[in-house]
């Protein structure tokens, strides 16, 4: 699930400036992952958030803030050391010199919380082969941390039971866990990370460009908004992916279709051909069911294929009918019936014409009054006898009228099919002739004729229809046999172009909400990146004491495989590139100014901050700059140095930093001592009194005594001057310049009393005004630091020493 705050601000922004295409559910469905997605795009509701209902951001993390740091067995530490630390904000200094195990404590810190060390990564086996100590095998380390809101400190402990760096376990509170997980502190590691490695902070900018984006993007949140994209780019990938396979396979379809002989695939191929493709045409046409254009060639090979062919039998029928009552009709010619036949058809005429008429003259002879009433009803009674008589004449006419009838329904006109065959392949023009040759049959009631033209005519045309069916037949098979294998690519290739089609909508809306995302992304990185920019370049303007190098606006920039940090700077007014012209210390200074804005972020639950040798490389300049640096940092956050360059402590004493301040020393064994110490002045007369108080010193010890004295009162011109010339507006560089002149005590007091060190010889009257009693302790410092006995009770001469140093440069009491 993503981040509340983020989702909550994700959200504002869709209510001010919605996506096209509705397409906002889709963005906040990408930040729970694909299958979130999937079901915004089947169901368009399906995850819409109202931006009132956003989730609240979370309130800040607890405060963290680390109490001590216990090691045993790990790298150069031998038997149990530990290092205790003031909870709360505040800068502590960790002072040793290289190989005294000061390392070893921010290393076993970050191997405690992440399981590993900065300082082996892309590293062979062999650089992890000393992380046990060689003098003492039994390997544990444990931090205490104290956590706002817990009544009891929170212990982490990681213990080994083997030789194998991988054969630890770890214990929240005794109790066994495999992450910090339980803690919620894996991801804060990651992205406000408290511990900074000397290795880390010189090669920080020596990473690819994306990782130095990716580390900052982390921090800013902008992680979660990265897999967002991430999550939408793969949905288009994917979406354009059966896009582009149904494409892709389009092609070898029309190369396939352009080679097939068949009218369908001339329609299939206009459909593929268009901007869009017309699927319902294409499916419509090779499931069949696409209505057939009647002068299409497949519909007109369809007409030929069905044509009426004249049925043999009813041809042969007709013309042996025609025959038969031909014969009947002739048998009865000239006998009574035929005769009676004719005389009843005389009278009928006779009978019609008198009905028109109505007049009794007869119309033949011209008799008058023949034709009456009575006329009439004999000549009726007279045709029925006639008719009855004439059964078989009439009847042997009527099945000849009947036959004539019959034989002339065969004969019918040519079909269109034939006419309009042109195109298809088939030969039809032998069929036409015959066919022509068929409807050219005599006219009147001659039988023999009609019937003679029907035995003539009627089988060639009954051979010459069959055999344009079978060629129709056989060219529309033919033809499907080259339009079945398109046919069957077709629809081989059918859902998926569908499917293509279905998801050509889901695909225009993750674009749409991709490309919000997008400039939302760009926007979101630029407003939460810009406090973290302006404390880079606050830090860059403490830490570039000297420096000819101005830094430029930090932008994080690109997206993909061109995702950067913009580290544009001017020297001395010119543009070029960070990584070209900064020294390696500047770059050790740019690469401290990054780390401090985004581990003191708001966000993160770590107020506390563990940095390992950020001196080295840094000139005078920049040491006083870095004192700075750190002392605001430690105003809200807990802030440890590790260093074992004396500038950096000397730059916090001479600036009147607040600092606790604890010395590691190594002893034989790998016995790591720790001890709190104060300034250098102090330290100084602690030691030299802690010779004074020891019992039995004997001689030649005691002789330390005025060398340490001599050490303390330089140390408090040395800070006197320092205090002084700052105070006074010189650069750091400026003091550091002076403080390299004096030679000799003397030297250092008149730099002290009369700012030039080359008035050693006024110093004994300007004691002799101000402090008299200091007169005989200086010349015992001087002859001490030559070798001559103490004259004075040690304790005596300490303390004087210490006034003198007080006076001299005030003291501002335990850091």
């Amino acid at each position: 699930m993503a981040d509340a705050a983020l989702l909550s601000i994700v959200a504002d922004r869709l209510t001010a400036h919605p996506p096209v295409d509705g397409s906002g559910e889709l963005v906040l469905a990408a930040f729970d992952g694909n299958e979130a997605v999937r079901a915004a795009l089947r169901d368009r509701a399906a995850l819409v958030v109202a931006p009132e209902r956003a989730p609240a951001p979370d309130a800040a993390p607890p405060a963290v803030f680390l109490t001590s740091i216990e090691v045993e067995g790990f790298r150069g530490i031998g038997e149990l050391a530990s290092l205790p630390i003031d909870p709360g904000p505040g800068l502590t200094l960790v002072v040793g010199r290289n190989g005294s195990g000061k390392s070893s404590l921010s290393e076993a810190l970050e191997m405690l919380l992440t399981g590993t060390n900065q300082r082996w990564q892309g590293r062979t086996k062999v650089w992890q082969d000393g992380w046990q100590n060689l003098h003492h095998r039994r390997t544990r380390i444990a931090a205490r941390f104290i956590v706002d809101g817990r009544r009891q400190p929170l212990t982490l402990a990681r213990e080994w039971s083997g030789d194998e760096l991988t054969d630890s376990t770890l214990r929240i509170d005794g109790k066994v866990a495999p992450t910090l997980e339980h803690l919620a502190w894996t991801q804060p590691l990651t992205n406000f990370p408290p511990l900074l490695s000397h290795n880390e902070l010189e090669h920080a900018l020596d990473e690819k460009q994306t990782v130095v984006y990716d580390a900052l993007a982390g921090i800013l949140g902008l992680g979660e908004i990265a897999e967002a994209q991430r999550t939408l780019r793969a949905m288009r990938l994917e979406l354009e992916g059966t896009g582009k396979t149904a494409k892709n396979a389009a092609t070898t379809l029309i190369q396939q279709l352009e080679q097939t002989e068949d009218e369908r695939a001339g329609t299939v191929l206009a459909a593929l051909r268009r901007k869009s493709w017309d699927l319902d045409v294409i499916q419509a046409e090779v499931t069949g069911a696409s209505a057939v254009d009647e002068h299409s060639t497949l519909r007109r090979l369809q007409d030929l294929e069905s044509l009426q062919v004249l049925d043999r039998e009813a041809l042969y029928a007709a013309i042996e009918d025609l025959r038969a009552t031909a014969a009947a009709a002739e048998r009865v010619r000239g006998t009574d019936a035929s005769q009676a036949d004719e005389i009843a058809r005389l009278l009928e005429q006779a009978l019609s014409v008198h009905a028109h008429i109505d007049d009794q003259t007869c119309p033949v002879c011209g008799t008058d009054n023949v034709l009456t009433y009575e006329w009439r009803m004999r000549a009726g009674a007279r045709i029925g006898e006639l008719r009855e008589a004439a059964t078989e004449v009439t009847t042997a006419r009527r099945r000849a009228a009947e036959a004539v009838a019959r034989a002339r329904r065969l004969i019918t006109a040519v079909p269109m099919a034939l006419r309009e065959a042109n195109g298809t392949g088939v030969d039809v023009d032998e069929a036409l002739t015959l066919w022509d040759r068929w409807l050219t049959a005599p006219g009147g009631d001659d039988h023999v004729q009609l019937a003679s033209h029907l035995q003539t005519a009627g089988p060639p045309l009954i051979a010459a229809v069959a055999g344009v069916r079978a060629a129709a037949a056989h060219e529309r098979e033919r033809r499907e046999r080259s339009w079945r294998p398109a046919a069957e690519a077709i629809l081989k290739w059918l859902p998926l172009a569908l499917l293509a089609r279905e998801e050509d909508e889901s695909l225009r809306r993750i674009k749409a909400a991709e490309t919000w995302l997008r400039d939302a992304h760009d926007a979101l990185r630029d407003e939460r990146f810009r406090p973290i920019a302006g404390a880079v370049q606050q830090n860059w303007t403490e830490l570039r004491q000297d420096s000819n190098v101005s830094l430029g606006e930090l932008e994080l920039a690109g997206t993909g495989n061109t995702r950067r940090l913009k580290l544009d700077v001017r020297v001395d007014g010119e543009a070029g590139s960070a990584l070209g012209v900064m020294s390696q210390g500047e770059l050790n200074c740019l690469a401290l100014s990054l780390f401090l804005p985004r581990a003191s972020l708001p966000e993160s639950p770590f107020h506390f901050v563990v940095i390992d040798d950020p001196v080295q490389a840094m000139d005078p300049a920049k040491v006083e700059g870095l004192a700075r640096v750190l002392d605001r940092a430690a105003r809200d956050r807990q802030v440890i140095v590790l260093t074992h360059d004396t500038r950096l402590a000397d730059a916090v004493d001479y600036l009147g930093i607040r600092a606790a301040r604890i010395e590691v020393v190594r002893r034989e064994g790998s016995l790591v001592e720790l001890r709190r110490v104060h300034d250098a002045v102090r330290r100084y007369i602690d030691d030299a009194m802690a010779v004074a108080n020891s019992d039995g010193l004997p001689p030649a010890a005691a002789r330390v005594i005025p060398g340490f004295c001599r050490m303390a009162l330089e140390a408090a011109c040395a800070l006197a001057v320092t205090r002084r010339m700052l105070r006074e507006g010189k650069r750091y560089a400026d003091v550091q310049a002076a403080l390299a002149k004096p030679t000799t005590l003397n030297m250092w007091l008149a730099l002290a009393f009369f700012a030039d060190a080359s008035r050693g010889g006024d110093v004994n009257e300007y004691l002799q005004r101000h402090h008299p009693l200091a007169v005989d302790l200086v010349k015992d410092c001087n002859r001490g630091a030559h070798g001559a006995k103490l004259m004075r009770e040690p304790r005596g001469f300490v303390k004087g020493i210490e006034k003198l140093a007080q006076a001299i440069a005030p003291l501002t009491g335990d850091a």
